[in-house]
């Protein structure tokens, strides 16, 4: 290895692309193969000091932007090509917010082979040129503090034919006063003689800048304690801007006396470019932070305070206010941010709102912003401020406003990254509309497939619990129901339909009203499930399980008629806590012409207690993953006797929390689970007992 050669390092490269490299590249660098995890043993050192180094990234690297930041590229000693394919696109594609060109270079994959070596000489060829420069001052330095001959006269022979044709400019200073310079000073700070000779270099700049300048000046000492470059800012005799960079270093000339030696360099488009990078940076991290607040969870209130907010303090603007338009068509101050803090709406009230209605009036944007003549001036011309605001709109429909005020010029890029936060605000907003109504939809269709409430039935304790698997817009398939017949006789049904939403809710009303209506006539579980498979199967629908229980109240002890389509197996709990399946068969409703559902008979006494469930409790994560009746058996057996008279509940309740505790995230499908205790001895039913479905 040659230290004296540039160092090329490769990065997980493939062979082909090696191969083009080496043939071009071996006899002028030093070519290393390493890892992503190894290149930073290779890079050290502190940037801008380093060995003139070139990285190239190849194409499997599944970090390039991380290696890329790891490596700390410098115009001065390191540069980065990296590979980019259709699987980093989209990662590479910050790089140019972060990384100049002349630093960070992308190439296609496709082309590796053929541009890389291309690309890897450019970027060795600026590393070069760009020592090359830096050793030219260092040297005229050191001419300087040497005490070497100095040609004091002006024009080109100011300081001696070596730095006449310097790329950078050179001032001597007596003081503060400019005693000598260069032409390439000349040029740069509009110097001409004999007007600028013994001026003080401070009155090329304007007043603001001066006492930092003066201190700046003063306080450079000798070479090894210098003050690192510092950048001033003029006015051009034309009125634009002119950034300098200004290294100052004491020298000693020929006849002993202390000189202040200035390089200065124009770095006006640098400085434009490192701005402009700092906002679009800027920018797209706003955009960025409002996408993520219109998109996350949360009342719409707080999350529109998250976009003001943002706005308020990436474009540094003295206040910035959402407007909406409630559902006549009013305008109403939503939400503002100024400074540090969310702040009333009074001022914006009363000095924004014949503005925004304007915008509301004419949908369109109103910008009023005052013209800036310097391009790099914050303030806008004639000490007034700036104005802007867009209307709210998405699918065709007016939301709001999006206003913002501040004593800053708008520059173009601020108004286009104003729109485009309007327009992702008005989406987020018409989406949270939009879901508040669906929300609304889905509670009305939810609402007539569970009963109100659950009937009070004399000598029983009845519970149940429901929790559908999304708490969103899709409506669940458990239902349940319990009402008295005319027969006297108490009915209980548990089912679950086939599907999810608008589909599984119909098939649902479908279930209950034919079940209520057939039961009107007799509660006998033959005529009752055979009149659901008929409607079933007439309307063509996916399946239905369910269980029916008929509860005969006028027997000591109770008895039970229970009929399975199949559905999950009921479990008894008998008043000493022991607790079993219940061996109930049947076919599926809405299946076959001629089902078949034989009906089991239970005995109900004091103390003992019916549980109906649905498959979620025993298939919650899918088919794949199943509990057994039984161990929902021993949980219900498990629990401890009780004397209060809301044992259902209990049991209810039990259960459900065991289901959340036992699927966690798992959980795929609905919960719903009924239980019924008998509580006394029975007799004959009250003359007022419920007869509605609920």
């Amino acid at each position: 290895m040659s230290h004296g050669l540039p160092l090329l390092l490769l990065v997980d490269v493939p062979l082909g692309t090696v191969t083009a490299i080496t043939a071009d590249l071996a006899a002028t660098t030093d070519i290393i193969q390493t890892t992503a995890e190894d290149v930073l043993a290779y890079t050290g050192g502190t940037p801008g000091r380093r060995r003139p180094t070139v990285v190239v990234v190849g194409e499997t690297v599944t970090a390039p932007v991380g290696v890329v930041h790891s490596l700390r590229p410098h115009p001065a000693d390191l540069a980065v090509a990296v590979t980019a394919v259709p699987a980093t696109e989209q990662k590479l594609a910050v790089l140019p917010l972060l990384f100049p060109d002349d630093v960070v270079r992308r190439v296609k994959g496709s082309q590796a082979a053929l541009r890389m070596p291309h690309v890897v000489r450019e970027l060795l060829q600026q590393l070069s040129y760009r020592r090359a420069h830096v050793a030219a001052q260092a040297a005229a330095q050191q001419h300087l503090s040497t005490g070497a001959s100095i040609d004091r006269q002006l024009g080109e022979r100011l300081l001696g034919q070596f730095l006449s044709q310097a790329p950078i400019g050179v001032l001597m200073l007596d003081g503060d006063a400019v005693v000598a310079w260069n032409p390439r000073a000349a040029d740069i700070l509009e110097l001409t003689e004999p007007d600028a000779l013994h001026r003080p270099v401070t009155d090329l700049f304007p007043e603001d800048q001066r006492t930092v300048l003066h201190r700046y000046l003063a306080a450079s000492g000798p070479p090894g304690d210098a003050e690192p470059d510092a950048v001033f800012e003029r006015v051009r005799g034309d009125g634009t801007s002119q950034a300098l960079s200004m290294a100052v270093r004491q020298v000693v000339d020929t006849e002993g006396r202390s000189r202040t030696l200035v390089l200065t360099e124009d770095v006006t488009d640098r400085l434009h470019a490192q701005r402009k990078l700092a906002e679009r940076t800027s920018h797209a991290l706003l955009t960025t932070e409002v996408a993520a607040a219109m998109t996350a969870p949360g009342p719409l209130k707080e999350r529109l305070h998250r976009c003001v907010r943002a706005a308020t303090d990436r474009l540094g603007a003295d206040r910035v206010c959402v407007w909406t338009l409630n559902t006549r068509g009013e305008l109403v101050h939503a939400i503002c941010a100024e400074n540090d803090a969310e702040t009333p709406d009074t001022s914006c009230q009363t000095a924004q709102r014949v503005l925004v209605e304007q915008v509301v009036a004419a949908r369109r944007p109103r910008l009023d912003v005052p013209p800036r003549t310097d391009p790099h001036a914050p303030q806008p011309s004639g000490g007034r401020g700036s104005f802007a605001a867009f209307p709210l709109v998405s699918g065709g429909e007016l939301l709001g406003v999006l206003s913002l005020t501040t004593r800053l010029a708008l520059p173009a890029s601020v108004l286009a990254t104003l729109e485009n936060i309007a327009d992702q605000i008005a989406v987020g907003t018409q989406q949270d509309r939009l879901l508040n109504r669906l929300g609304e939809a889905t509670r009305a269709l939810e609402r007539p497939l569970l009963p109100p409430r659950l009937p009070d039935l004399p000598g029983f304790d009845l519970a149940a619990r429901y929790a559908p698997f999304s708490q969103g817009l899709n409506i669940g398939g458990d239902f349940y129901d319990a009402f008295t017949a005319p027969d006297g006789r108490h009915v209980l049904v548990l089912g679950d339909v086939c599907g999810k939403g608008p589909d599984a809710a119909a098939i649902t009303g479908l279930v209950r009203h034919t079940l209520w209506t057939a039961a009107q006539h007799t509660s006998d579980p033959a005529h009752v499930l055979n009149l659901i498979n008929t409607a079933l199967r007439r309307q063509n629908t996916p399946f239905c399980t369910l269980v029916y229980v008929v509860i005969d109240a006028t027997r000591t002890p109770a008895r039970l008629q229970i009929a399975s389509a199949g559905h999950p197996a009921p479990l008894v709990r008998r008043a000493n806590g022991d607790t079993a399946p219940l061996e109930t068969r049947g076919t599926l409703l809405g299946v076959l012409e001629t089902p078949r559902h034989p009906v089991t008979d239970v005995e109900l006494r004091p103390g003992d207690t019916l549980v109906l469930y649905t498959d979620g409790f025993t298939e919650g994560a899918g088919a794949a993953d199943q509990r057994d009746p039984e161990d929902l058996a021993a949980i219900v057996a498990s629990l401890p006797p009780t004397d209060e008279p809301a044992v259902a509940g209990n049991v209810a309740t039990a259960l459900m929390d065991d289901a959340h505790r036992w699927w966690g995230e798992r959980l795929r499908d609905d919960l719903a689970v009924m239980t019924l205790t008998a509580t006394a001895i029975h007799g004959p039913p009250s003359e007022t007992a419920d007869t509605s479905t609920g």
